[in-house]
């Protein structure tokens, strides 16, 4: 094998010339900052090239963050000895570092591969004079400096090149200047012959190298196998990517299209429905518009028939009325004969004295009867007074008395009666004023509260009202709701549980009840309301919310709290806060123990005070059940109270009509008696009899006839009388209504039949007429004129009644037509509405038009504008853009099949063929008795794609159906097509994800145990393993790797081996000695040659594994190192020594010999 013996630095950071010799593995030690980390990325730069692709200087430092940001180391800084702080060891510097290898059998000649930089701290990057690869020497620094008097100084490059060729020869001499990639397929050709094709194992092996001193426990096994084991080759798919991008805009651009479209045809329906509805309306306007003038019309044509008819019967009547006339004129001139006749009779008889005295009998019994029938009235209006005072029975015998006294009876016992009464009557006054004065004033209390119970009732009844909160309660929430805040009193959000602990629940609350919550969020805005409106709301509460937040625990058993359920934590929290402490006790003793208590009838301890807590059943307001309770009550009370102030209004106007009749009885002393009154009509009713008597004899004589034919001509007076009246109603009839007419005719244009009337509709109906086609105007009206004509009308009516009755079918027309008018205006606006409010939409969506906006008109604008851009849209653009779409799919398509799919499938099987040779690897060589190996699952967001890479290697005819609408539906691959389909047109995807390869699989390693064959998933292991568990796997895989790329394995014998180093900074570190002892048998048997970085503390740790180590020292801004080599023998002794490594026997001989 190509060993690495030799590291040579010239002006490499704090080392100014420095040549390491070293042989087998080594180890690099040194104190924090001394360097050790430099010459690990010394050797980084030359493997490398110093290429910034693969660089990660100080790697640990930076996986630490787990970014390359996150060292700021940089060849340049190594070059100029970066000290900190933008202190620099050197302004400029001509650097040179190499590597030197050689067979330790002697078989192949020395190789040096090395890097020639020129940097300068003006610049922002070094810049490479060489990259050389030298056959048959190891270069060291006297190669690259040279000896002045004055000191040994750095070589100029081109003398350092010549010098070199000048030794070894031109062409064992190459420089690859330009490319770092050749550089480093050039060393690999000469120190990793095994490797079949050098130029493409380079990544790998640099990969490998920088992963191997990056290496982090903190990764997964995806992370790990993607990070450090497969090979970083995105696949470049710009122009797929542009494709799908632009199949996927056209594709969008098509829905857009479509549900514009949609949005069209939506908003041309609501046109359509707007346009169908303004016609309908049109319509109904011209007919209603028609009926009224037509009704206006007959209406004017009825007052005239009928003023013509009335003026043809007053002429009619006027023959009757002279004919009248003259009868009543001979029949007065007759009676004015017999009544003389008469009186020159009666006058001889002395008849006439007689009747004058019968009149003045007849006149003074008639005032004498109704005195006597008010005085009975008033006797009766005094009958209830017997059942309320103490002399009722006096009273009750007095209008006894009345109720029995007739005119011919003895009137003693009602004078006795009339007496005793005006005897007392002026107590009684009195004591009916003072009950009429309690019955008054209790009516008043009675009506306002029958008032105030009617209004709460009323304000019950409203939806939503809250008739069983005070008044300003009621207020202090309406007033919140009105601020946009949702207020809820504490009666609203909890239930009492316990039906025995209402009572006292409802009274020690008290007016708690009523206190209001609000929103956390809104406690500030209440808070502002609720003060600037204190006079208004004295009697209400505001909840502090603010204060409850530490008493949301449960209530505690057997405290007031715990009587309530409730669905607000905050009601909850005000009870726990307000009465948390206060006991429920069922006896005295309970109830006398120290603290607040409360027991069910009320008593209530607040810890100095006792009192009784009382509300009334009907008072009572927490829960609905309550509040039901408690509008049920305030139904009973309302109605037993109103019954009760009706009762006593109707007391009261008793008490009054008594006392009025009382006072009446009493009035006068003299002539006013009852009996009295009796007595005299009875006087007179016999003095009556005999004046009838007289004039009823003188008639019996006679007068010859005079009174009867007198009796004839009155009764014909009579009938020519009221035949005149007859016709002077009928006349006046008819005057009136040539009078209600003419003024009708006369009258205002609101009038109907007036002539303002009718041309007023005449003009609003030649208006209306222009706007509408009269054809179909006409016809519509004459099918409403007989659907609205009753079928039996009369065939023939007089032409008043016949206009009078078309008027009113005309009405009836016009009537109709203007409620189809209104409901088709209600229609209309509502189609208005929802067009404009789908053109917003619209516009919201799609962006607004220049031609036109929400408010342009309908009809005349909108309607153009949306029928020429559906047709453009049916007839060109979209046709246009589904086109480019099937164009873009095919291209898509195309280059999917051809670019991507070609490139992931030759970058899967380069990955499957990596994991192979790496598990083979593996597989030859297990460690602690477990065989390792990497195992590979497509992750579930790509498997359609896998899945055609699968359908590819099968038949690649099968991708030819990609983007395509008319796959078969007995097409195998139908479901896999649609899956990668519908992935790659989401827009949400990110199809930059694509591109690399490795995203495409979720990795695992395996241990199995080569005897139980028991397999260990490492995630497992990973996540409860001790710190050397988790780093075994890590250090085994990236060994392996390595082993793969040098070919270093078991699968490599028989070929000749190259350079194997294996880098590691502070490597190990988790791992016990037998660990560490187990993992160099590992990569001894892997055939690496392992380079690790560590601090001075772990030098007696790894002394026992290296043949060489390299003690790296830094004194002020210079470092140097000492190197030893350590013996087969001296490591030998050293592991021995190590009390890890000495088993239990050892161990216990070595206790006892002690």
């Amino acid at each position: 094998m190509m060993e690495l013996r030799r590291l040579t630095m010239v002006n490499w950071h704090l080392f100014d010339a420095e040549d390491i010799e070293v042989w087998g593995n080594f180890g690099i030690l040194g104190e924090n900052r001394s360097g050790k980390s430099t010459i690990l990325d010394m050797v980084q730069v030359v493997l490398s090239g110093a290429s910034r692709t693969y660089l990660r200087l100080n790697a640990v430092a930076g996986e630490s963050g787990r970014g390359r940001s996150s060292s700021k180391r940089s060849v340049l800084g190594y070059c100029l000895g970066t000290l900190g702080d933008g202190e620099t060891r050197r302004q400029e510097a001509l650097t040179y570092v190499a590597l030197g290898f050689e067979d330790p059998d002697g078989i192949r000649p020395p190789i040096t591969i090395g890097l020639a930089l020129e940097a300068r701290s003006t610049d922002t990057s070094e810049t490479v004079l060489g990259r050389f690869v030298v056959t048959g020497k190891l270069l060291t620094t006297t190669d690259f400096t040279e000896q002045r008097p004055d000191g040994r100084y750095t070589a100029a490059w081109d003398d350092v090149k010549a010098r070199i060729v000048a030794d070894v020869g031109a062409a064992n001499f190459i420089n690859h200047r330009e490319k770092a990639t050749d550089f480093v397929r050039e060393y690999m050709r000469r120190l990793v012959p095994s490797l079949p094709n050098a130029e493409q194992s380079a990544a790998a092996l640099l990969k490998a190298v920088v992963n191997a001193m990056s290496l982090n426990q903190g990764y997964s096994a995806t992370e790990f196998v993607r990070r450090f084991i497969l090979e970083d080759n995105p696949i470049r798919i710009g122009e797929l990517r542009s494709s799908i991008e632009t199949y996927r805009g056209v594709s969008a651009t098509i829905v857009t299209m479509r549900r514009k479209l949609e949005a069209l045809k939506g908003l041309r329906e609501h046109i359509t429905t707007f346009a169908e509805t303004l016609d309908r309306r049109a319509l109904e306007d011209w007919l209603a518009r028609r009926a009224r003038w037509l009704a206006a019309r007959a209406a004017n044509r009825a007052v005239r028939e009928e003023i013509a008819a009335a003026r043809w019967h007053i002429e009619a009547e006027r023959e009757d009325k002279d004919l009248a006339l003259e009868g009543i004129r001979e029949a007065d001139q007759e009676i004015q004969r017999l009544m003389s006749a008469i009186a020159m009779h009666a006058a001889k008889s002395g008849r006439d004295q007689w009747e004058q005295n019968l009149k003045h009998i007849d006149d003074q019994s008639a005032m004498a009867h109704a005195d006597i029938r008010r005085r009975l009235q008033l006797a009766t209006a005094l009958v209830p007074l017997t059942r309320v005072v103490p002399e009722g029975d006096i009273l009750g015998a007095f209008c006894d008395a009345a109720a029995a006294a007739v005119p011919n009876s003895d009137q003693r016992k009602l004078r006795e009666a009339e007496r005793a009464v005006r005897e007392v009557a002026p107590a009684i006054l009195g004591r009916i004023e003072a009950l009429r004065r309690q019955i008054s004033a209790e009516i008043v209390t009675l009506d306002k509260e029958v008032t105030e119970l009617r209004q709460a009732l009323e304000q019950a009844r409203e939806r939503g009202s809250a008739a069983y909160l005070g008044n300003e309660t009621r207020l202090l929430m309406r007033r919140l709701e009105s601020s946009g805040m949702d207020a809820r009193p504490l009666c609203d959000l909890v239930e009492i549980i316990d039906p025995e602990w209402v009572a006292a629940a409802e009274a020690l609350l008290g007016r708690d009840r009523e206190a209001i919550f609000v929103e956390r969020r809104h406690i500030r805005d209440a808070t502002a309301v609720f003060r600037e409106g204190r006079r208004e709301y004295r009697g209400a509460s505001l909840v502090s919310l603010n204060k409850l937040e530490e008493f949301r625990e449960v209530p505690k058993p057997g405290t007031f709290p715990s009587l309530f359920r409730t669905q607000d934590p905050d009601a909850m929290a005000f009870l726990q806060r307000r009465y948390g402490n206060v006991r429920l006790a069922r006896t005295l003793d309970e109830f006398n123990l120290p603290g607040r208590a409360l027991m069910q009838d009320g008593l209530y301890d607040d810890g100095l005070v006792r009192s009784h807590r009382v509300i009334e059943a009907r008072d009572h307001k927490i829960g609905k059940a309550a509040q039901a309770d408690r509008f049920r009550h305030m139904q009973d009370a309302f109605t037993e109270k109103a019954e009760r102030l009706s009762k006593l209004r109707q007391e009261e106007k008793v008490l009054d009509r008594a006392m009025g009749a009382l006072a009446d009885v009493t009035q006068h002393e003299d002539g006013t008696w009852l009996s009295d009154m009796l007595v005299r009509i009875y006087g007179w009713t016999q003095e009556r009899i005999g004046v009838v008597e007289r004039i009823d004899a003188i008639d019996a004589q006679g007068d010859g006839g005079l009174r009867e034919r007198l009796k004839v001509q009155q009764d014909f007076l009579r009938r020519k009388k009221a035949q005149l009246e007859a016709i002077q109603d009928r006349t006046r009839e008819y005057e009136v209504a040539i009078l209600s007419g003419e003024r009708t005719l006369k009258a205002a244009e609101s009038t109907d039949g007036s002539e303002m009337n009718l041309k007023l509709a005449q003009k609003l109906y030649g208006e209306e007429r222009k706007l509408f086609a009269y054809c179909q105007g006409a016809a519509a009206y004459r099918e409403r004129m007989v659907a609205a004509r009753k079928r039996n009308a009369h065939a023939v009516l007089p032409p008043a009644e016949y206009a009078r009755q078309a008027a009113s079918v005309h009405r009836k027309v016009a009537y109709e037509a203007a409620e189809a008018s209104e409901r088709v205006r209600d229609l209309n606006h509502r189609a208005e509405l929802a067009a404009r409010g789908a053109l917003r939409d619209y516009f919201n969506e799609f962006g607004v038009s220049g031609q036109v906006g929400p408010e342009s008109s309908l009809l005349k604008e909108v309607k153009p504008w949306m029928d020429l851009l559906i047709e453009d849209i049916e007839g060109n653009e979209l046709r246009r853009y589904e086109d480019r779409a099937r164009e873009a799919a095919e291209r898509a398509s195309t280059l999917f099949r051809g670019e991507f799919v070609n490139a992931l499938n030759m970058r899967v099987s380069k990955m499957e063929r990596d994991l192979e040779a790496l598990n083979r690897s593996l597989r030859d060589h297990p460690f602690h008795n477990e065989r390792y190996s990497f195992h590979r699952t497509a992750e579930a967001e790509f498997h359609p794609v896998l899945k055609v890479i699968e359908i590819s290697r099968i038949s690649d005819d099968a991708l030819d159906m990609l983007f395509r609408a008319d796959v078969p539906d007995d097409f195998p691959h139908k479901d896999t097509i649609k899956a990668v389909e519908q992935l790659l047109e989401d827009p949400d995807k990110d199809f930059s994800s694509f591109e690399d390869y490795r995203n495409f699989y979720a990795f695992e390693i395996h241990m199995e145990d080569i005897h139980t064959k028991a397999r260990t998933r490492w995630e497992t292991r990973r996540g409860t393993g001790s710190g050397a568990e988790q780093q075994v796997p890590l250090y085994v895989a990236i060994g392996a790797s390595l082993a793969a790329v040098y070919g270093s394995g078991g699968n490599a014998r028989g070929r000749p081996k190259g350079m194997s180093p294996a880098l590691f900074d502070e490597a190990f570190s988790k791992m016990d000695g037998k660990n560490q002892r187990a993992m160099m048998a590992f990569y001894e048997d892997l055939g690496l040659q392992v380079v690790v970085a560590a601090p001075l503390e772990k030098k007696a740790a790894i002394m026992g594994y290296m043949e060489t180590l390299v003690e790296v020292d830094r004194i002020g801004e210079q470092s140097t190192t000492d190197v030893i080599h350590v013996g087969r023998r001296a490591r030998e002794e050293i592991l021995a020594m190590n009390p890890e490594h000495l088993t239990d026997e050892q161990i216990a001989g070595l206790i006892a010999a002690e």
